[in-house]
């Protein structure tokens, strides 16, 4: 057989695959052998060269979608116009927009379809994506814009609030609660000194809910 002049391209087929089908079957359901079947035009000695198993492949589907995420926000941790504060404040209204798109589409987010992704995601929130996000703050703190003495701990209570807390695809909070939530982390972000929730995150916050309360 011929050497793979692009295991890239092979790498990234194998993985959208492999998405598709976690997302249609769920992790559990899906075998190796699915997705050979699915691809058409690999062996399972091909797969297994890219991948030593199902579980190396889900954990690189994982991977790649945390990245793509993060890789969406560096213009906003790279441009040096920015305080820390308003740095903070646009990464969230991103975040916000991509998820009021999916709900518009009427697309739910993979990993609540699959346990395994589920804990994959739960340990990137407090992993990658916390050390982004604390290195946004720590830049706030030198600036004057963010007050606090523990950029790290601060990073992964924004992220769980955001991600967990009032994720409408996990929670189905009433419009009463999503309100009073919501202005209790307000409350406390700005008495700690960190005023990230601006006229225009509430705003977004509320259309996000109103979206995905349409889409149930």
């Amino acid at each position: 057989m011929a050497r793979n002049k692009y295991p890239e391209i092979t790498v990234n087929r194998i993985l959208d695959t492999s998405m598709k089908l976690f997302m249609s079957k769920g992790y559990e359901h899906t075998t190796i052998q699915d997705i050979i079947d699915e691809l058409g035009d690999l062996s399972k000695g091909a797969i297994y060269h890219h991948f030593k198993s199902k579980e190396e492949i889900m954990d690189a589907v994982n991977k790649r979608m945390a990245e793509q995420g993060i890789g969406d926000i560096t213009t906003i941790v790279v441009d040096s116009s920015l305080t820390g504060i308003d740095k903070l404040r646009k990464m969230l209204l991103f975040s916000i927009s991509a998820a009021q798109h999916e709900a518009i589409d009427k697309t739910m987010p993979p990993f609540l379809k699959n346990p395994q992704l589920l804990a994959l995601h739960m340990r990137d929130t407090l992993g990658s994506a916390s050390e982004l996000l604390t290195g946004v703050i720590e830049e706030g703190i030198n600036d004057g814009s963010i007050k606090t003495t523990q950029p790290r701990e601060l990073s992964q209570m924004i992220l769980l609030f955001f991600n967990v807390w009032i994720n409408p695809w996990m929670y189905s909070w009433s419009s009463d609660e999503m309100k009073n939530i919501v202005t209790f982390m307000k409350n406390v972000l700005d008495e700690i000194g960190v005023p990230i929730f601006s006229k225009e995150i509430l705003q977004s916050l509320d259309e996000l809910y109103l979206l995905s309360q349409d889409k149930k």
